[in-house]
């Protein structure tokens, strides 16, 4: 499968990479959509050795786990990395799934800023009537903060660097813009501060005797130098308390991000969309602050379940050309195939990887001369609701050396946009006559 990664310093491309095997308690996703964090713009700095990046998902799920959507389910997912691909493995707490109303770029743009925002809401407490100085306000998190923070009745002064980057905070719910922290007409009885540098003890000085300050990002990448003295001014007896978004549910808190969203009570601030193939351009304008808001990359364009024909169709053409990673997506994990008459390869194959790895994988590899392609050419689909019937030719050189000239027919069910069961028909005694000559082969 296809997947962004870390090609020099900062800089990424797409590349091939293993296909994705889930864990126990984990389900597989087809990413639709994802987005991107600063924080991962500043780990592709210096990337781990076999670290891909990639927090914020959106999708449907192509494998379930055992206490998680079904598969076909539109879901959102915050993951611990490798997350920019075609498909994703996460564990069931880490996935919430989404109503259609929802688009797959809004979710995608919810969890790491949206779980940021609302754990943060949490750590200050109640908010009524509080005044509350914001730094750093104009990225993901300070949309959603601002948002959910003015809609519990607090006051928000928020920090930016200009009046454009502002205005959709003013909408959000905020009281303020200043564009220098220095300017923040205090005294503010909380102070969230993600900037760092000399920003952090200019917005501590801003606060009430007690007050506190959330130190939560540190986006200068400048240390943060603090006079002890400075306490025994205007901040008192203020308390420094660092945060790590990290702590809480994570499927209950994307659940409720979905919901306030769904409800219209937090409003997904969309600062770009691209292709998935513009990752690169986009985190060199995020590093350079020329989004506002969230950054969205898409790899399928928002859309029902394919129709069973679709599906089929792209099947046979994938079988065709050697894409495994799309046969194996095309299947349901608990497909039967059938096939006919009473050859070693006859009777009913249960399961995707029994199917994939088996029927269509070693066994078919014993039948065919090796490294000679099975040419496949696909000759008509016919679909009735989730009934679909396909006939192809199978053209190869059979082990024994024989002309393998087959026409193929089968009736496949697809539900949900995966396909859960297919009964193949096909010339069993042209099969006999050139790929068993010898049955004791197998």
């Amino acid at each position: 499968m296809r997947a962004v990664v870390a090609v020099d310093t900062g800089k990424v491309g797409l590349a091939d990479v293993d296909e994705v095997r889930p864990g126990e308690g984990e389900l597989v996703i087809e990413v639709a959509a994802f987005s991107i964090n600063r924080g991962e713009t500043f780990q592709l700095e210096r990337p781990r050795e076999g670290w891909r990046p990639g927090k914020d998902i959106a999708g449907r799920v192509l494998e379930a786990a055992e206490d998680g959507p079904p598969v076909g389910s539109r879901v959102v997912a915050h993951l611990p990395h490798s997350g920019w691909a075609e498909r994703v493995t996460a564990p069931a707490t880490q996935v919430a799934v989404l109503p259609d109303a929802i688009s797959f770029e809004q979710a995608a743009a919810l969890p790491l800023a949206g779980l940021t925002a609302l754990r943060l809401l949490r750590t200050a407490g109640s908010v009524i009537g509080r005044r509350i100085l914001l730094t750093g306000a104009s990225g993901g998190v300070g949309h959603y903060f601002t948002e959910l923070a003015a809609n519990a009745g607090a006051a928000v002064t928020a920090v930016v660097s200009s009046p454009a980057r502002g205005a959709r905070l003013l909408e959000l719910g905020a009281e303020t813009l200043v564009y220098d922290v220095a300017d923040a007409r205090g005294p503010f009885d909380l102070v969230l501060e993600s900037v760092g540098g000399e920003s952090l003890p200019v917005a501590l000085s801003k606060l009430v005797p007690g007050g506190d300050l959330i130190w939560f990002g540190e986006a200068s990448r400048q240390p943060v130098t603090l006079d002890f003295f400075d306490f025994f001014t205007a901040p008192e007896a203020a308390r420094i308390r660092h945060f790590h978004y990290v702590h809480g549910a994570d499927d209950q808190d994307l659940a409720t991000l979905v919901r306030l969203v769904s409800s219209g009570r937090l409003h997904p601030e969309l600062g770009r969309v691209e292709d998935w193939s513009r990752t690169d351009a986009v985190l060199d304008d995020l590093r350079h602050r020329r989004i506002r808001g969230n950054a969205v990359l898409t790899l399928h364009k928002e859309a029902t379940p394919m129709d069973p024909k679709t599906v089929v169709t792209r099947y046979v053409e994938a079988v065709a050309a050697g894409d495994r990673a799309t046969m194996h997506a095309s299947f349901a994990p608990d497909v039967v195939w059938t096939y006919p008459g009473d050859l070693p390869l006859s009777g009913d194959w249960k399961g995707r990887d029994l199917v994939m790895d088996e029927f269509l994988g070693a066994v078919a590899g014993k039948l065919f001369a090796p490294d000679t392609p099975v040419a496949i050419a696909l000759t008509n689909v016919i679909a009735d609701g989730e009934q679909v019937f396909a006939e192809w030719t199978a053209q190869a050189t059979a082990r024994a050396g024989g002309a393998y000239a087959n026409k193929c027919g089968a009736v496949f069910t697809v539900r949900d946009g995966v396909i859960v069961a297919v009964r193949e028909y096909t010339d069993t005694d042209h099969a006999r006559r050139v790929l068993f000559p010898d049955e004791s082969m197998l």
